[in-house]
């Protein structure tokens, strides 16, 4: 008995010294500059996400009892899942799994995140989330390390993962984790296949974290799966590098890297990494991007790439508004094409989004699945998070006419007064808002909210304030209403 205690005790410490040697090995790996195009010169001050503890119960979202769930009805099913979830977990606090569906499976065993909607994660090492299904909701968790990693995690239905990272090394808990994908349950068209990781790092900042093995550095928004032998590493948005076995790989927005594990065993690669390839698009397509804590579209696979200056406009029209003149040497995800192909609407790692000439960019991509002309609304969060805002000023707030101090004050609104988020603006940072059915715009500063501003519509048909040139280029106007580039929302 005391050989076998001292075997186990022996196998701990090597794992916490291999996580440990790991992590050092991967910083001295070269660090990277990720360049995010940004149309603000000048960090403009915006509200940052508050974060407040949920009030709801994990036992909320459940399907309405007797409410048989059909092929014609199980999106809304779903949408009543994420929109409960939403609610719930959205403004969690960091350092906490937050549960918005059914209990995980928990190590240590307990009644973490099953009679309460949080856990802390220093005392949780495993969890297994349930399978995602219409009829019962499964598994929604969030997982926020903005403070030790730089990072916000969602798992999405069937995932166990696994911390690897000792308390006694003394670094930060679930900086290596090791994840494994199950299936979904298959009653409805709109669930995704299989489990997975979504992995963002703060806006304008990295996150680095061991994935099975790997060392994944992420500007942007990874997903990790795992199919039959392989982790699959998706890229949706910005730039992630991956290092395996002292090698290197860069991810574009649109790419995966697979590779391949021995049987059973997800602690390391059993292969190096290999050259990247387009996304598996049916793999991701479902995922719920607006329960994200930065909602990101689901791209189209591969990317685009300006060769040299190149007109981004508001529609698939030679004749629509110029936005602006994309600069060479940009590299852009590809969201959809129009019904004639000519023209790509394509994303920034800003956010920003517009058309460009199909035939004017490079760069590398597959079929691509979304086929429209009318130029969809950006993402936004379910639920009240989306919309919801409160002047936060002690002598109350201007409405006025447009987004500049140059126009007239419509109304002051007093501190505390709930009002509805309608637009931002193309040229400052202000949003439209909807005060009581009173129109008008205010300056971000003057708000408090847990929106994602960056997924509000930006409205073009605003004045322009006397100051302004009304000359578009990609560095037009001096600061639209953008996230908060040292890490809000």
């Amino acid at each position: 008995m005391a050989r076998a205690l001292l075997f186990c005790l022996l196998l701990t410490a090597c794992r916490a010294g291999d996580a440990a040697q790991d992590i050092a090995a991967a910083k001295q790996q070269p660090t990277y500059d990720i360049v995010y195009v940004t149309l603000t010169p000048v960090p403009t001050r915006v509200p940052t996400l508050v974060r407040f503890p949920p009030t709801a119960t994990p036992g909320s979202i459940a399907a309405p009892e007797g409410r048989p769930i059909t092929a014609e009805n199980c999106t809304a099913a779903l949408t009543e899942h994420y929109t409960a979830a939403s609610d719930q977990c959205l403004a969690g606090p960091t350092g906490f799994f937050c549960n918005g569906g059914l209990p995980p499976l928990v190590e240590p065993a307990s009644d973490a995140l099953s009679e309460d909607a949080l856990a802390e994660a220093e005392q949780i090492d495993r969890l297994h989330s349930r399978p995602l299904s219409a009829a019962k909701g499964g598994g929604l968790l969030w997982l926020r390390l903005e403070k030790d990693i730089l990072m916000d995690a969602l798992i999405v239905g069937n995932l166990n993962i696994s911390n690897r990272v000792s308390t006694e090394i003394g670094l930060a808990r679930w900086r290596s984790i090791t994840i494994e994908s199950g299936p979904a349950v298959a009653d409805c068209h709109t669930l995704p296949p299989v489990g997975a990781l979504v992995v963002q790092g703060l806006y304008g900042r990295g996150a680095r974290v061991f994935i099975n093995g790997v060392a994944t550095e992420i500007n942007g928004t990874l997903i990790a799966l795992t199919q039959a032998d392989y982790t699959k590493f998706i890229a949706i948005e910005g730039q992630v590098i991956l290092v395996a076995f002292g090698q290197t790989a860069t991810l574009n927005v649109g790419e995966q890297l697979n590779l391949r594990y021995s049987p059973g065993d997800w602690s390391k690669p059993a292969q190096l990494p290999g050259q990247p390839v387009l996304l598996e698009y049916e793999l991701i397509e479902h995922l719920p991007i607006l329960l994200f804590d930065r909602p990101v579209p689901i791209p189209q696979p591969g990317y685009a790439q300006t060769q040299g200056g190149v007109n981004m406009r508001v529609a698939p029209d030679i004749n629509s508004r110029l936005l602006f003149q994309v600069p060479a040497g940009e590299t852009m995800s590809i969201l959809g094409a129009s019904s004639d192909r000519e023209w790509l609407h394509i994303r920034f790692g800003n956010g920003d989004t517009g058309w460009m000439s199909a035939e004017l960019l490079a760069g590398r991509h597959g079929p691509l699945h979304k086929v429209y002309d009318e130029t969809p609304e950006p993402p936004q969060r379910y639920g009240a998070y989306g919309y919801r805002a409160v002047v936060d000023v002690p002598r109350g707030g201007n409405l006025r006419e447009a987004p500049d101090t140059a126009f007239r004050v419509k109304r002051t609104l007093p501190s505390g007064m709930e009002v509805r988020l309608l637009a931002r603006s193309p040229y400052s940072p202000w949003v439209q808002v909807d005060a009581d059915g009173d129109i008008g715009w205010m300056a971000l500063f003057t708000l408090e909210t847990e929106a994602v501003i960056s997924s509000l519509p930006i409205d073009y048909d605003v004045p322009l304030p006397p100051r302004a040139t009304p000359t578009p280029s990609f560095s037009y106007g001096g600061g639209h209403a953008y996230p908060d580039p040292a890490g809000g929302y």
